[in-house]
């Protein structure tokens, strides 16, 4: 089974020039990410929306010329005539990255194209069409309000009369990328495409690329939705961590479902999310505290670029451009640097499984124990989830919580660390301290 990732999001609007990516791949290898997750770089349509991809082989011009960009340089003539100058880029930057031993994972967009794709033109019969043979927009249920996406035009991959011929574009796109050196796919929207489709594909990318990974994006999926994704080949899913306040039960209750079968990823902020500088208002050590919390409990976990440095302003999917960089708030680079070495180390850090919530008579105080699947590792975490005081622990017999010998549990935690563990641990968490207790069998 695939062991828990992590990733970094380089968002390539604000970077702009493939080249110039380098910089940031180098910053990402510091913190010991092991991948690297760039958003659609192929030219979009008239909306300009990475994720309304007008043509899969064009690439965008903002990734291969400097920024600003004039209206020639969305030309078919000029995206055309350049597009060996991206192939050539992203093969450089996928072998650059491979030499520090990170991997490159793009978006892949299948369940839809721009509406004014080529393809509408030349293959109408790969897409869904309404009573008077017009090609359908996609949209989504908002607060109880449909909403069209008027951009966008909605791919068949089920019902197509020529399903056969489609199907076989997708894997071909997917060899194209892998040729390139890309060697993982977070595939958007997964639970929208037939899993028919996706195993057909994973299955057969996997003979020629084994090392290739698939990530499935199944945000919003009940647990059937998710297990039906999975079920398909992916190798990680995405969870729903993120909006979970650490008391309801509802996530417990979905992941007890998948737990320990599928690796999963979580995330404090994406592409589609408020900065979680912007959400906790500038609070350095509430981004700490969040992370390591979440690095902790799940397998995998992502960051996007900014995210470390406390970046404010919200990614626009049209509008972000290399302009939009930011000084941050803050700086979390060596904290992100030190829990994702342990998340490198430690086989317990990279598992999905069973979850044991602890109450220790504290409601500010967020606990759990992990055991990994070989029964050779287990963790408890103890957070304080209060930012402004510090809060008390009594923990009885740790030793008996851990099943562990005198002596045998370990202080891994960020900041200080204790030297002894005492059976009857009584102990002070400072304001958003993460506790993180080891013991190796």
């Amino acid at each position: 089974m695939q062991k828990g990732i992590r990733l970094y999001n380089l968002y390539p609007k604000l970077v702009g020039e493939i080249p110039k990516w380098k910089e940031y791949i180098d910053r990402a290898h510091y913190m010991n990410f092991d991948w690297i997750y760039i958003n659609p770089i192929s030219v979009s349509g008239f909306s300009g929306s990475d994720y309304a991809v007008k043509n899969y082989y064009q690439y965008n011009p903002m990734f291969i010329k400097a920024w600003p960009l004039s209206p020639e340089d969305y030309s078919d003539d000029f995206l055309d005539r350049n597009i060996e100058k991206g192939n050539t880029y992203l093969r450089d930057i996928c072998s650059y990255s491979k030499t520090l031993g990170i991997n490159i994972m793009l978006d892949l967009v299948i369940n839809h194209t721009a509406i004014d794709s080529p393809l509408t033109k030349e293959k109408p019969e790969w897409y869904k069409k309404d009573s008077n043979g017009n090609i359908l927009n996609p949209g989504a249920d908002d607060n109880g309000t449909w909403v069209t996406w008027g951009d966008l035009a909605q791919i068949d991959n089920e019902n197509s009369a020529d399903k056969e011929n489609l199907w076989k574009y997708w894997l071909d796109l997917i060899r194209h990328y892998c040729s390139l050196g890309i060697r993982g796919f977070r595939c958007d929207a997964a639970y929208h495409v037939p899993a028919d489709l996706w195993t057909y594909l994973i299955s057969n990318i996997k003979k020629e690329y084994r090392d290739v990974v698939f990530l499935g994006e199944t945000l919003g999926c009940t647990p059937k939705e998710l297990q039906v994704v999975a079920h398909a080949g992916f190798d990680i899913v995405m969870n729903s961590f993120k909006w979970w306040n650490y008391k309801d039960e509802w996530f417990l209750k979905d992941y007890k479902e998948w737990a320990g079968l599928y690796p999963s990823l979580t995330f404090p902020e994406n592409h589609d999310t408020e900065r979680y500088a912007k959400e906790i208002n500038g609070n350095k050590d509430k981004a700490i505290n969040t992370y390591a919390i979440q690095a902790y409990f799940c397998s995998s976990i992502g960051i996007t670029l900014g995210f470390e440095l406390g970046f404010e302003r919200k990614i626009n999917v049209v509008q972000t451009n290399p302009t939009w960089q930011e000084d941050g708030k803050y700086s979390i680079i060596e904290e992100i640097r030190e829990i994702n070495k342990l998340k490198q180390e430690l086989s317990v850090l990279q598992e999905d499984n069973f979850i044991e919530i602890k109450h220790f008579n504290n409601f500010n105080i967020f606990s759990f124990v992990k055991e990994s699947k070989d029964k050779r590792e287990k963790i408890l975490v103890v957070a304080n989830l209060n930012e402004n005081n510090w809060e008390h622990l009594f923990i009885e017999n740790i030793n008996c919580i851990m099943g562990a010998e005198a002596g045998q549990i370990k202080d891994l935690s960020l900041g200080h660390k204790m030297i002894e563990i005492p059976k009857d641990l009584d102990y002070h968490l400072k304001p958003l301290e993460v506790k993180l207790f080891y013991l190796k069998k």
